[in-house]
């Protein structure tokens, strides 16, 4: 998957998402949730929005459950989720989902 990393890595420096990492931090994230990318085509969407956000928030829930143990719930990963959508608008950045995820995984 290093093509969907340098995707990645490409479209959140293009949009300043997360300036503060560095390349190797970001790799690193990904690296931890490699699977993201794997149901990227599976959700059948190339772009988050409110009515398929649940279907993103289920998928966000199944890769921290298989990586590692955490207390996070679906109505507190929605939540986090829905702030991300408004940074991710105010960015001017499209909803793609694995960015979106990577993003969202990176700072939680």
């Amino acid at each position: 998957m290093l093509c969907k990393l340098n995707q990645v890595i490409d479209f959140v420096r293009q949009y300043k998402l997360l300036d503060d990492l560095d390349d190797a931090a970001l790799t690193e994230t990904f690296n931890i949730f490699p699977h993201c990318c794997s149901w990227d085509k599976g959700l059948g969407f190339a772009e988050l929005d409110d009515s398929r956000l649940d279907l993103a928030v289920d998928k966000i829930m199944e890769v921290l459950d298989e990586s590692y143990d955490h207390n996070y719930t679906t109505p507190q990963i929605k939540e986090i989720a829905t702030s991300f959508m408004k940074v991710f608008e105010a960015a001017g950045a499209p909803k793609s989902p694995v960015p979106f995820v990577i993003v969202m995984l990176a700072r939680i």
